[in-house]
Order: C-alpha cells, then structure tokens, then sequence
C-alpha cells in the first residue's frame, strides 16, 4: 500500500456464493477508497468544493467518500457511502487506517498509546510524553480497537458509515464532540459549506472572462484563509508556525474579507517583536518555540501593515493599543540567526512605537546611500549578498521609501493627538480615577511625552529624499533598475554580469512606491517586459538568467528555472502585473494576469499535463527551463494567494476604500464591455454595475459623485462608466 497518513481500506470478507466473487474483474479483496497508485486500472475521481473534498471509485461496488472540517471544531468527518452493484450480498471490512504523530518529531510517536473504550465505541490516543491532550477515533458503527468496522449489504443495498478522527483536552469533551457529529453530520456538512461560500464571496464578480471570477468569488479566499492563516500549512510544507511577515501579507489582502484578521495578526506580530526593534521570523505560538535572525525585511512588515488597517479603516486607536516585546540576548557579532524559546516579555509599547522602533532598526545604509541587506531581504534566499553586514538591497530601498511616505501622516496625527494630552501626571492620575478617560493615565501620558515627534518627522523626511536620491543614482543601471551590491561592493541584477543581469521586484518596487524618475519607471518596466515575460512557457521570471556560478545564497543551490533561481516567483509576477496596471497599461497587465491565474494553466489537457498542479489555487512558482518548463510548484501554500487577490480588488476591478470611503477606478482589458460586482461592507450590500463608455462618472442614486461614503447597512446600486 501507499504511505499516506490516512486511508479507509476496504476488503471483502464474506460471500454469499462461495468464493466468485474473488474472480470479478474489477473487485479486488483489498483496495483503498480514496486512492491506491497500484490500481492503475481503477478510476478515481476527486472533487474538491470550498470546506469538503469527495472521492469516489466506481466499479461493482460504488463507493463515496466525503470529507470536511467543521469551522468551529477540531475534528474531521469523513462520509462514506457504499452500494452493492453486484449480483449477491456481500460483506465488507472498512479499516480507518492511521499514522498519528502526535509530537514534535516522527519518533515521538513510540509515546503515543491507545486505549479502546468499548462502551464508547471509541478509540482514545494520548502522547505520554507530552501530556497534553487526546486524539480519538470513533464511527457511526461498532468499531474496534484497530479502526475497523464489518458491515454486510445485500444486493443493490446502500449505506452511508461516519468516521470522525479529532482531538480535545479531556475524553469528556473527545465523546461530547463526537457524539454531537455522528448525530448530524449531515447538518453541519450543510454547515461548513454555507460558511465558506458566505465567507469567500464578500467581493463577488461576473466578468467576461470566467477565469477571474472562479478565483475572486471564492477560491483565492478559501485558499488564503485555509491554508496561510488557520492551517499555516500546505503540501509541500507542514510546519503550522507562524511568519512575520507571511501571515501579516495574507492578512492585508484579506482585509476585504474582515478587517479583524488584519488587526488580529498586527497584534499578534508586535508581541514577537523585540525590544531592540527586530522580530521573530518564525515562531510557534503554543511552545514559544522561534527564530531570530538578520532579514532585513521582516519588521517593516508591521508598519506597512499598520499603514493598511488605518488607510483602510480610518481607525488611529490601533496605533495606542499595547503589546509587550520581547525580552532577549542580542545576536552576536558572527550570528546569523538563533532559535530557541521566546517567553520572556518587558515593557508595553503601544503600536505606534513598535512601528516606529522597526524603522528605526531598518533605517541603517551603506555607502551607496541604501539600506543594509543583511542575511536576506523579501528574498530569502539571498542571503549571502549582506551576510557581514555591507551589502546593500535596492529593493529594500524602495519597500522603506513607500514605508516612510505612508506612515508620515500617521506620525502626524499622533503628534497631534499627543499635543492635546499633555497634562500632569497628578492631572493623568485624577482623571482616571474619575473613570472620565481610562486611557489617560499616567504610563499613556509618559510615554506620548517621552516620543520626539519632530526628530521622527525630521528623519522620515531626510531618509526619503535621500533615498531618493540614491535609488536614481546609485542604483540605476542604464535600462533597469540594480537588485543589490553585495558585502564586498560588487552589483547584483546589472547587465555587467552573466548572471542575474535583471530581477523583477526591483523593477515593481520603483513604481509601486513612485520613487523611480518618471523616465526610469517606463524604461525599467519595459526591460522588465523584455528580459522576465516568458510568452513561449506563459510565465514571468523573478530573474535572469539563472544563477549557477555566483553565489547569492541558498537560492544558488535550486537547479536552474527552479522557485525563485530564474523560474517564476508569483508572488513577485503579481508585483509586476501591479506595476503595469499603475501605469496605465491595461492590456499588457492582462497578458500578465492571465500568466499568473492558475485555470488559464490548465484549459486543455495538452496544457493540464504540463501545469501538473492543481488549477484552482496559485501556485508560488512555476518553472522555467528544460523539460520541466511550465510545470507549477508549492501550491495552497504561498502568500501569492492574498497577493492577487488584493490585486483583483484594488487594482483590476478598481475598489479603492481609504477611511471608509470608495473610489472605483477599474483598469480592465478592452474585451470588458460590461460586468458587474457585488461588494459587502459590514452590513451593507453595494452592486457596482460597469459599463464601458466615452465617459467618465459613478452615479449613485442618480447623483454624479466621484467618491462613495460607505454605510454599514441597507443595498445600494453604482453605475460605474468607465472609458
């Protein structure tokens, strides 16, 4: 048999008419439902919908299988349904065959022991070691001490069994829940579905091209909320561990869906930032098991996060909320990173001080004017360009410069608000014994007063325009846009190497954050255009050509065209197709879309073939050289999902809201005559209808406006003319 973790074996075991049934052609004694690769013979089908997946295999006994995990629960329900095509009645043995890990590590598993409770028809497992909770198997059948249940059918007779596998603290709570499911797992099947359709389909499109509207009414959601945030975990990765900045970049894109997971995560991120200012690059919330390290980028991800919740919302209290940091030993000198347990806390800080403690700690440069790469920026894997502490990121230049120019007003508005609660101590004191301003105590008091407002605004101010600066001068190669220069001062990304002559987020970045000269911006994007678009493989390269030379870092070690070593990186394709729709070029943003958007992958079988991965959720990267050229890799796990689908949002259909007010400014290919877009804001329903035409107007309520104040309630009609 295969090695999965989970599978229902299926065998016949008894015959109404001696032992014939053995001879049928397409019943074996032994298979596996929902798939065994030594059945060649046998067709499988699958099919995934948005909380449930359904397999089937269909020969003389039919045989279904549906799965899903409730929203609210920690268990799994597995549907199996069988029916007896044959000429007799049959028996069947159905074994739920596990490999339950239960611990940090696959040997902890010879500390996990079972105790069969026959009375509760349940199977309980419980790691000794640990201590720390029960797993349980249980079945709408007898079951026995190895997961297996008997069953008999007789002819054409169907019949639906449930197996739950879960886990819960105590074994009171292990019966409670699966006694609740065994009773109505139908219902709450019903359930699990209508919570996912609801939840994904908060901007809801019907386009022209249907591509679109299969990932932005559902699966580009399901995917981010499935896999990034609640499971932080995927195929071809299973750590369940949390990333700074990769949770906080799903949760921006999912502020559409609700803003809470956007603030929950910010929250979240500052307690695992340290008091010097850098954070976490990964953790487990549970262990407080975690790494500090040297990438450049992570912390910058807070406040770029801060700036979306507050553009977004028009909530400044975010920026006065608290989180302790993180108390621990500096790396050393010769440390690149360290992990290990990260449970000690000092100090509050309110949001805003985390934040700015972040760009304080990101604002050092080199000689060239940019800021220190370190062991890596928003690419991992170049980690060996600024490993001692010289090297120097372009693209990191451009990320801090839209950083500094978006969170100017927010140090403004807190410079502000810290002018007008500038009382006594003694005053702070009084009024919060009053209950008049629970806020207003003497710790908030102390600690507007001790922010330099001016000295923060002074340096923002200084580090934009010399960033500026350096990023057209000291950066630019002629045609594009340099990616780095290394420790010992040698370019990265110019056309004077062999290798990595142009890299594509450098490029984005001089648009997205509008430092690039205006000249440079359309010359860079063009060569971007001519150098990284690969029409013959349909992808967009992060870099080319590929790197097998020069060491750059672990991303030197990936075989040329693969991940982010010349193949395609989607999450930084998404960054160019940004770039062109920024400047306006509608139809070439569409040619690039439809190279990111995983169906236009698969619309044959000729195409399906070479894609090889799933089609309905994206892919981080796909490759590009060789016979593997085209074939996707590392799905549901990638933040590109959030990525595009923010983009599909703001940026292709136009929904733009700052401070709870919309703009709708659509940038869609000509073939768009007209489609329309559903769009809930808390309680309010907003139909936004798109028509082509000479001119230029949103009308609501018969009325030309150019911008809509969002209510929180009732249905609304936009017509929205668009040229």
């Amino acid at each position: 048999m295969d090695k999965q973790s989970e599978k229902f074996i299926l065998s016949l075991y008894k015959y109404s008419k001696s032992n014939s049934a053995r001879k049928r052609k397409n019943l074996k004694n032994t298979w596996n439902l929902t798939f065994d690769d030594s059945q060649s013979k046998e067709k499988y089908v699958t099919c995934f919908g948005l909380g449930y997946a359904k397999y089937y295999l269909k020969n003389e006994i039919y045989q279904e299988c549906t799965q899903y995990v409730p929203t609210q629960d920690s268990l799994k329900v597995s549907i199996i349904k069988i029916k007896n095509n044959t000429n007799e009645d049959i028996g069947l043995k159905i074994k739920y065959d596990l490999d339950l890990q239960m611990g940090e590590n696959y040997d902890d598993k010879r500390f996990v022991v079972n105790v069969f409770k026959e009375s509760l028809n349940m199977n309980l497992y419980k790691n000794i070691k640990t201590n720390s909770g029960y797993a349980y198997v249980t079945s709408s059948e007898k079951i026995n001490e190895k997961n297996e249940i008997k069953i008999n059918l007789k002819k054409d007779e169907e019949k639906e069994i449930v197996f739950i596998i879960g886990c819960e603290e105590s074994e009171e709570e292990c019966l409670d829940k699966a006694t609740k499911y065994i009773a109505n797992y139908k219902e709450e099947l019903e359930n699990t579905k209508k919570y996912w359709r609801e939840e994904t389909s908060k901007v809801w499109s019907n386009t022209p091209t249907k591509s679109f509207d299969f990932l932005q009414n559902n699966w580009l959601v399901y995917q981010t909320l499935v896999s990034r945030i609640n499971a932080r975990s995927g195929f071809y990765q299973a750590s369940g561990g949390y990333g700074f900045r990769d949770q906080l970049q799903d949760s921006i894109g999912m502020k559409y869906v609700d803003i809470n997971y956007l603030k929950n995560q910010i929250l979240m991120c500052a307690r695992h930032q340290f008091t010097q200012g850098d954070v976490e690059h990964w953790w487990h919330e549970d262990s407080k098991l975690g790494m500090r390290s040297r990438f450049s980028d992570d912390l910058l991800w807070l406040p770029y996060a801060v700036i979306e919740y507050v553009d977004f919302t028009g909530d400044y209290s975010i920026l006065n909320e608290k989180e302790k940091y993180v108390k621990a030993e500096e790396l050393k000198e010769n440390e690149e990173d360290r992990v290990g347990i990260y449970n000690e806390y000092e100090e509050n800080g309110t949001i805003f001080e985390h934040c700015i403690r972040a760009i304080e700690r990101a604002s050092k440069f080199g000689k060239n004017g940019l800021p220190l790469m370190k062991s890596g920026d928003w690419n991992d894997g170049m980690n060996k360009i600024g490993a001692k502490g010289i090297g120097e990121s372009v693209w990191l230049g451009f990320f801090l410069y839209d950083i500094l120019n978006r969170f100017m007003p927010l140090v403004e508005y807190e410079a502000k608000f810290a002018k007008h609660q500038t009382i006594s101590k003694d005053m702070a004191i009084a009024i919060n014994d009053n209950n008049e301003r629970k806020d207003a105590n003497a710790e908030f008091i102390q600690n507007i007063n001790n922010l330099n407002y001016d000295e923060i605004k002074e340096s923002f101010t200084t580090n934009i325009q010399n960033l500026k600066k350096a990023l057209n001068e000291n950066a630019w190669d002629g045609r594009w846009y340099k990616r780095a220069f290394d420790d010992d001062g040698r370019e990265v990304g110019t056309i004077k190497e062999e290798e990595c002559k142009i890299d594509s987020i450098a490029q984005s970045w001089s648009i997205i954050s509008n430092c690039g000269d205006n000249d440079k911006k359309y010359i860079s994007l063009e060569s971007a255009e001519n150098y990284l678009v690969d029409n013959e493989n349909n992808l967009i390269r992060l870099l080319t050509p590929a790197l097998e030379k020069r060491n750059l870092g672990y991303i030197t070690s990936y075989a040329k065209g693969l991940r982010e070593n010349g193949g395609q990186y989607t999450h930084a394709a998404v960054w160019l197709l940004i770039a062109e729709i920024l400047l306006k070029f509608n139809e070439k943003a569409f040619s690039i879309y439809k190279k990111i958007n995983p169906i236009e992958h698969s619309l044959n079988i000729e195409s399906a073939d070479k894609y090889k991965v799933e089609p309905y959720v994206v892919e981080a990267d796909i490759c590009s050289s060789g016979h593997l050229a085209g074939r996707g890799g590392w799905t549901w796990y990638t933040g590109s999902s959030s990525l595009l689908y923010k983009t599909q949002v703001e940026y292709i259909l136009g929904i733009k809201i700052h401070h709870g007010v919309m703009r709708i400014e659509p940038c869609v290919p000509e073939e768009w005559k007209n489609f329309e877009v559903k769009i809930k804001y808390y309680d309010a329903e907003y139909l936004i209808k798109y028509t082509k035409n000479s001119k230029n107007a949103t009308i609501l309520d018969g009325k030309n406006v150019e911008e809509i104040i969002l209510e929180k309630k009732g249905k609304y009609t936009i017509n929205r003319y668009y040229v």
